[in-house]
């Protein structure tokens, strides 16, 4: 890529439930020239610097020559220290139970001035990405409400919130299946959760994005991932203008398939690993494998947010 634009870090941030497509996603957005895809930086911290879990490239993120750059240049080295001083003011102002202080002016500064170095060094980590990788917007696929929302508060990060939601039902069938997790150093599987689990965060984290962000409709844009994966092209135009790169190439071969290179992902689901040509195509396994109970449950316990969104109500 060639060198990043000088002035405020442009972050995509992709906020939503997880299990509901951000991966294949930012592995696509990765694709197009300018931009950079780091998985789920908020996991950065403790993820790459203390657990040295895989990086998306394939190798312990300690060992990456990518990362090795981005933290030596800007922070003189790797420093477990720093890592786990950075995690102790995250979880002290950055987690969901916060998000009703993000919703009032009083409570916004109290945040602010809790997290304190926290934004500091946030802000210096995603210049130091962008100087590193030579891109103009930084893909985030956290997802959290939380940490999306104090990542706003950083200076000099322009942030832009894609909001992607996909079907409750699907997510949840998603959630509750068996999935290895080859980065992880202590347990062999992606954490799962109950259909009710997911349905309740589900209906929690989207109607919290939406709290936190509707009233800025210049730097959000809520996306289907069935929309998506549906019509590939106009969804990567609505994305590349709500990050004012309307001109970018997009990352397409043809109408449906893209070609995923080595990426540098943080922490997220396996299929960041992936590279070669892709084929987006709609996952309808949940519709025919998922149990008419189960379906219900979700349903019912979605149900506002679920026709909000115009899923089928069946």
């Amino acid at each position: 890529m060639e060198g990043g634009a000088a002035g405020p870090v442009k972050v995509l941030y992709v906020a939503g439930l997880g299990r509901s497509g951000s991966t294949i996603l930012a592995n696509t957005l990765g694709q197009v020239d300018g931009f950079f895809s780091g998985g789920e930086l908020n996991f950065i911290w403790k993820h790459a610097l203390i657990e040295n879990r895989l990086c998306g490239c394939g190798r312990p993120s300690r060992e990456c020559p990518f990362w090795s750059s981005v933290f030596d240049g800007e922070f003189g080295g790797q420093d477990e220290a720093l890592a786990r001083e950075m995690m102790r003011l995250q979880y002290s102002g950055a987690r969901t139970r916060h998000i009703p202080m993000m919703l009032t002016e009083g409570g916004r500064e109290k945040i602010r001035a809790r997290l304190g170095e926290f934004l500091e060094n946030t802000g210096r980590l995603y210049r130091a990405i962008q100087s590193v990788s030579g891109s103009r917007v930084v893909v985030d696929t956290s997802k959290e409400p939380a940490y999306g929302y104090a990542l706003g508060m950083v200076p000099g990060i322009d942030l832009r919130v894609l909001h992607l939601v996909r079907d409750p039902r699907a997510a949840a069938f998603s959630w509750a299946k068996k999935k290895p997790q080859p980065d992880s150093p202590d347990r062999e599987f992606m954490h799962r959760k109950t259909p009710t689990q997911s349905a309740v965060l589900w209906d929690a984290w989207n109607a919290a994005i939406e709290a936190l962000w509707r009233q800025t409709p210049k730097r959000y844009l809520r996306l289907r991932y069935e929309d998506f994966v549906a019509e590939p092209r106009r969804s990567f135009e609505r994305i590349l203008a709500l990050v004012g790169e309307e001109e970018a190439e997009l990352p397409l071969e043809g109408e449906r398939a893209v070609k995923l290179g080595i990426s540098h992902t943080v922490s997220g689901n396996p299929n960041r690993f992936d590279t070669g040509t892709v084929e987006l195509r709609q996952d309808r396994e949940w519709q025919k494998k998922m149990k008419t109970r189960d379906k219900a449950l979700v349903g019912t316990l979605t149900l506002p947010l679920l026709a909000r969104y115009h899923y089928a109500l069946r």
